[in-house]
């Protein structure tokens, strides 16, 4: 069905769910993951600079020994948010290795949407794996969507992986129960229903 999937990697707490829904296809395909993390000021916690910040309505000027000590400070914050990116993409990769799914992985600085869909362009991708948090139409309509975006202008099926809010997650965190007492079939169901398949040359969902 697939011989290379292109995995749309961020730093959210749902990246584990995404990673392990195509670590499982790749190894029921017997495919090649690549796994691809976009470094983006849109992602959550990543480091902003500001050499006028402001105090109500009104502009700080700052001089220039403090917009230096400014601008050095955000170098050294972008440099960790790249390394814990490469961290989070070599463990995954690692373990994928160690399953016996060859696996490669990319870090490039873009916007999302775009980046995704270019990269599987480029990588000759025949499928891509990426979350869905699920947002209401009015919330994609306003905020709009990476995986929206992606579903819409990739060159190759797109696998949407549902995955909760970081608030839903959260909220629900204690009442979940735990996962050695799951019974194996309902965890595969599950699986199965958190999976969509987008075929984008036919515009079409495949169960």
């Amino acid at each position: 069905m697939f011989s290379k999937i292109l995995v749309a990697i961020d730093r959210s707490t749902a990246n584990k769910d995404v990673f392990h829904e195509a670590l499982s296809l790749a190894k029921a395909t017997k495919a090649h993951l690549i796994l691809l993390h976009v470094l983006s000021g849109e992602e959550a916690d990543s480091p902003i600079m500001s050499l006028y910040p402001t105090l109500g309505d009104h502009y700080l000027h700052l001089d220039p020994t403090i917009g230096h000590l400014a601008t050095e400070t955000y170098r050294r914050q972008w440099k960790a948010f790249e390394e814990e990116g490469l961290n989070i993409l070599r463990s995954f990769a690692k373990e994928a290795i160690a399953a016996g799914v060859p696996t490669e992985f990319s870090q490039i600085a873009g916007h999302p949407s775009s980046t995704i869909c270019e990269f599987a362009q480029s990588c000759h991708a025949d499928g891509i794996i990426i979350g869905r948090r699920g947002l209401s139409g009015v919330k994609e309509m306003f905020l709009g969507s990476v995986s929206n975006y992606v579903v819409h202008h990739a060159p190759c099926s797109v696998l949407l992986v549902r995955t909760p809010s970081e608030q839903d997650r959260h909220s629900s965190s204690e009442s979940l129960e735990p996962t050695t007492y799951k019974d194996a079939h309902a965890e595969a169901q599950r699986r199965r229903e958190n999976l969509e398949i987008v075929n984008n040359r036919s515009d079409t969902v495949l169960d």
